[in-house]
């Protein structure tokens, strides 16, 4: 049961997203959103490699991919204070991935 609680996570963040829930806002909402989203994704490759769905080598590099976003994400937080605009730009830029990554690993889900 454990394995899936990524799964579920995600799930539920597109649930409220669909139920007009309010979105991250502040730069500080929307770093705090991607370190959530990175975690819920290495949890859901995690499940889907436990479950076999999922190699060890792709689940790795969905890890690897998850810690770069994750870093970008801390350039971008730390960027906000003196460039806020590139900082939103970069911090959207490692969400587009994590979306991407978080996409993929639906297309594996129901395998």
């Amino acid at each position: 049961m454990r394995k899936y609680a990524g799964l579920f996570l995600l799930y539920f963040v597109a649930a409220c997203a669909q139920l007009g829930l309010q979105t991250p806002q502040t730069p500080d909402q929307k770093v705090a959103a991607g370190y959530a989203t990175a975690a819920a994704i290495n949890q859901s490759a995690t499940a889907l490699l436990n479950a076999k769905k999922i190699s060890s080598d792709d689940a790795q590099h969905v890890l690897d991919s998850t810690r770069s976003a994750r870093s970008g994400i801390d350039i971008a937080r730390t960027m906000a204070k003196t460039d806020p605009k590139a900082a939103d730009a970069k911090l959207q830029a490692q969400i587009a991935i994590l979306n991407a990554l978080n996409a993929y690993l639906a297309t594996h889900q129901g395998k």
